[in-house]
Parts: structure tokens; C-alpha cells; sequence
């Protein structure tokens, strides 16, 4: 029995566990379908088209039909494609290993290199597209920016960043950039493009390499981390909370991909664990033990729909996902502590009695902290020297963890 089905056996969670029916999965890889290689390490939804960048060519797929782009065909110098971003629903722009950057609009192609362009590496492995149409680039040599007619640059020589090592860029709604690395922390934009560069020695943030990013409806940023699970900003560079295997039903602290659907559901795909997806306080996994999934290593996501995800594989080519509309929602549970909102030294109340008088208590980093006692069996003190903040509280007896804020 793996990792997952020991927490749902205990239920170590806040919120709750949902197991929803199988989905349907649909699989495609290069022994039964055009799909040039197995390893999907990035997919792109333009209007009917699902583009798939494989380790051996870019694929277009309308859902019946396949078009390869290879060196051999088109103008392609590189076939290792790492980044794909689509543009208007009309342009595709394409990030390869050794190739660098792309740009194609069904008909032409156009290359961006450091030899014939501002662009400081071959290799790129994020692109996005700001609110006022800026490309930005995550390459190894730094950030870049192509307004469409200038470029420009960020790197440790002349911006101080902590590594040129950039993974992932996502755009805010008020033209934030928050831009991840390997091991130099994250890279913040303002809207006007002022840089600020967070750590874990600066800011607290748990982990100082992102391998993807995706902005919530409320415009904060989540965090698929390889060592810290997921991380979620709360303000704008902290306070940061972490959800990891400490603290929540998460098998791994390693994420390797991350998308978030209309419903505001996050889905991370893993390397032994398949897909995690987080609903509000509920969890969900689907891998090869529960579903129809060719393998647990997840490289890739990106979501169509409500209903359907695509998943890029290690080995296994690429994945369609579609769950049933019924099973989208969590369903809204009896709140078992109050107030969930409180002041340092004020009682909490549970609904429901702790016979063996346990409880822990976790800061947002997931650290265990002193100072709270069960001051008989019904309620909790707090104690008064409690700093402000994100706390949650664990109760096993009623297989439960809430979270609740000291003001």
C-alpha cells in the first residue's frame, strides 16, 4: 500500500478526502498514434488544438487528427521542445533545448536566437505573454523580455539575481510576472517591471526553486516546488503557506508540474504519485492504482475544461483526463471548531468532545507549535504570546485539521 492510501487510512488532513469515480482516460503515445516521442514535457490548448512538446518534436492534435513538426519538416533546429505559449489563439510561440525561441502563426515560422536576436540563451524553458503583449522568456542565462522590437535582459551580472537558472513565468492580472528558478528563489514584477528578488533567507519562502506557477482568481500565486509541496503566496512576496506532507494528505514535497482550472482546482503532477488535486479543503489522486493512468510520472498539465485535463508523461506519451461533471465540487462539511478566527489567548470551541486529549498545532510552514493546551474536552486555549498568522490545528480523534487565524 503506497504512501496516499496510508493518509486516507488515518485521514491526517484538514478538510476532507473526496474519492470520486474512475475518469476517463484516454492514452496516446508514439505506439498507437503520430505522437513523435513518449516524454510530454509541456502541452498548450489553442482553440480545438492540443499542442505537445515532446523530447523528439512538436504535436498539434485536434482530437482526430495529427500534425508533427520535426527539424526534418519545418524549420525547427532543435526537436527537445520545453515551452509552449499560446498567443491570441492564433500564434504559437516555442521553447526548445538547443534551438531557441519560436514564434508561428500556422503558415510561417520565426526564430529568435542569441546569434540573430537580444534572446541570452538557446535554451528556453518558459514563455508568457503579458497583459501588454511583452514575451518573457525563462532561459539559463536569465530573464528575457521582447517588447517586438526591443530586448531585454535580467541576470545575476546585471540585475543581482540569485541564479540564471529561470524554470517558469506566470502573468498576474495587474501585470505582476512572478517568475520562478532552480535554486535562486522567485523573481517578482511589479506591474511596471520593478524586480524583486524573494528567498528563503530574505522572505521565508520555503523553497528557493519552482518548477511551475499558476495565479489564482484572486490573483495570488501558487507554487509546484520540488522539495516544499505546494506553496501559496498570500500577499505580494509573503506571508507564504505551504501545504507539504506534514500537513496535508500530499504523498511527495516534490511537484513537478501545476495548473489550475475555472473551478479554481490546482492539479500537480508528480513523479511516483500521478496526479494530486486540490478542492478547496479536499484532495483527490488519481495514479495507475486507482485509475486507468499509464504511469505515475506527470511532467506536464494543462486543462481544457472543467472536465478535461492533459497530462504530459515520462514514458508514456500524453494523457486526456476527463472526470464526471457531478464530481467537481466538494461538498461543504460541518465546521468543527469555533470561532475559526480568534485572538491570541482566547478559547476555541470543538463540536465534538476529545476523549484522549490530543491535539497539535502547525504554523503555514508546517512547523509544530507550542502554547495551545486542551483546556478541557470541548475547548482549546490559545496561548497569549501567539504571533499573528495561519495556524492549523489537528485533532486526530476526529480525523480532522482546521485552520484558523490569530489576529
Amino acid at each position: 500500500m503506497n504512501c496516499f492510501y496510508k493518509w486516507l487510512s488515518v485521514l491526517l488532513c484538514y478538510g476532507s478526502f473526496f474519492i470520486y469515480g474512475q475518469p476517463v482516460i484516454t492514452s496516446y503515445s508514439s505506439s498507437n498514434s503520430p505522437l513523435p516521442f513518449n516524454t510530454v514535457r509541456c502541452i498548450a490548448i489553442q482553440n480545438q488544438f492540443k499542442w505537445f512538446g515532446t523530447d523528439d518534436g512538436l504535436a498539434r492534435f485536434d482530437g482526430v487528427n495529427w500534425v508533427v513538426y520535426t527539424s526534418e519538416n519545418s524549420p525547427l533546429l532543435d526537436d527537445n521542445i520545453r515551452a509552449i505559449c499560446i498567443e491570441n489563439d492564433t500564434i504559437v510561440w516555442v521553447g526548445t533545448m538547443q534551438g531557441g525561441l519560436y514564434s508561428f502563426d500556422g503558415l510561417n515560422w520565426e526564430n529568435y536566437t542569441p546569434t540573430n536576436s537580444g534572446l541570452p540563451d538557446y535554451l528556453v524553458r518558459g514563455i508568457a505573454i503579458d497583459t501588454q503583449n511583452n514575451i518573457w522568456c525563462a532561459t539559463s542565462e536569465g530573464i528575457a523580455m521582447f517588447d517586438r522590437v526591443n530586448w531585454y535582459t535580467w541576470d545575476v551580472l546585471s540585475h543581482n539575481l540569485l541564479t540564471n537558472n529561470i524554470t517558469s513565468i506566470a502573468i498576474g492580472q495587474q501585470n505582476e510576472k512572478f517568475i520562478g528558478t532552480i535554486n535562486g528563489g522567485l523573481n517578482y514584477f511589479s506591474s511596471d517591471n520593478q524586480l524583486t528578488i524573494l528567498s528563503i533567507v530574505q522572505s521565508g519562502l520555503p523553497d528557493n526553486s519552482a518548477l511551475g506557477i499558476v495565479v489564482d482568481a484572486t490573483n495570488h500565486p501558487w507554487f509546484a516546488t520540488p522539495a516544499q509541496g505546494l506553496v501559496y503566496d498570500q500577499g505580494f512576496g509573503g506571508p507564504w503557506l505551504r501545504f507539504n506532507m506534514s500537513n496535508s494528505p500530499l504523498p511527495t514535497n516534490g511537484i513537478n508540474a501545476i495548473a489550475i482550472d475555472a473551478i479554481e482546482r490546482i492539479f500537480m503532477g508528480t513523479d511516483s504519485y500521478g496526479v494530486l488535486i486540490k478542492n478547496g479543503d479536499n484532495w483527490l489522486q488519481y495514479s495507475t492504482e486507482n485509475s486507468d493512468l499509464p504511469e505515475n510520472h506527470i511532467l506536464s498539465i494543462a486543462s481544457e475544461s472543467n472536465t478535461v485535463k492533459w497530462l504530459g508523461t515520462y514514458n508514456s506519451g500524453v494523457v486526456r483526463l476527463e472526470e464526471y461533471q457531478s464530481e467537481l465540487f466538494e461538498n461543504t462539511s460541518k465546521s468543527y471548531v469555533y470561532p475559526t478566527s480568534l485572538k491570541a489567548g482566547d478559547l476555541i470551541f470543538i463540536s465534538t468532545p476529545v476523549p484522549d486529549k490530543q491535539i497539535f498545532v502547525y504554523n503555514q510552514l508546517g512547523q509544530a507549535i507550542n502554547g495551545f493546551y486542551l483546556n478541557d474536552s470541548q475547548s482549546i486555549k490559545t496561548s497569549s504570546s501567539c504571533l499573528p498568522g495561519l495556524y492549523y490545528l489537528k485533532v486526530p480523534s476526529i480525523n480532522k485539521i482546521i485552520r484558523f487565524i490569530i489576529e
